[in-house]
């Protein structure tokens, strides 16, 4: 993934021109930030036209509510944040999104086997898996705080801005989620 981080100004600058009807701009923020939100829904749901369809509601909305909304100096932060409250918007109130099919849920791993049939790129690929899976059994606060400090590398002021939380609750999530991780990976792991 290309690593696009603009500089307040710019964000600043582009918000201030979708805001006056620059169609331009909205194209050049959905083309800069789609990337990053797709990833970043995908770790809170793992169905990626349900993520798509959030997506495209998030920006139906901005253009919809153009003269309504606010100031920003992190488009980023905006979209993440307008992104999160519509997957759990739509997760709340409609239940067949609820369910989630977890695609690791039945690997197996049996060190004797795969030493003996995999070679070192397909374990480190397994590695990821097991780690991916150990991410996704994280309570879903954990999880999200988690993603959003190393994933998206938002600071944690804007984390508690984005959940609605106090700085010191997004350090304790933060830290709780990578004690749980610590604890469950092994020497054998790696």
């Amino acid at each position: 993934m290309e690593s696009f981080i603009p500089s307040l100004s710019q964000d600043q600058i582009l918000w201030k021109k979708f805001k006056n009807g620059d169609q331009q701009a909205i194209a050049q923020i959905y083309k800069d930030y789609y990337p990053r939100l797709l990833n970043y829904g995908l770790k809170i749901k793992h169905n990626e036209d349900f993520v798509k369809d959030c997506i495209q509601e998030t920006f139906y909305d901005l253009l919809q509510y153009m003269n309504r909304l606010g100031h920003t100096d992190n488009i980023l932060l905006y979209l993440v944040a307008s992104l999160r409250r519509k997957i759990f918007r739509k997760l709340k109130y409609d239940f067949s999104f609820r369910i989630d099919e977890n695609i690791y849920t039945n690997l197996e791993l049996t060190e004797n086997s795969l030493e003996d049939s995999v070679d070192d790129k397909e374990w480190g690929l397994l590695r990821k898996r097991k780690f991916k899976t150990l991410i996704d059994e994280l309570p879903a606060r954990q999880k999200q705080a988690l993603l959003m400090r190393f994933f998206l590398g938002l600071d944690y002021t804007d984390i508690a801005e984005v959940m609605e939380v106090n700085i010191q609750s997004v350090r304790n999530l933060v830290h709780q989620a990578i004690k749980s991780l610590r604890e469950e990976v092994t020497e054998d792991f790696y």
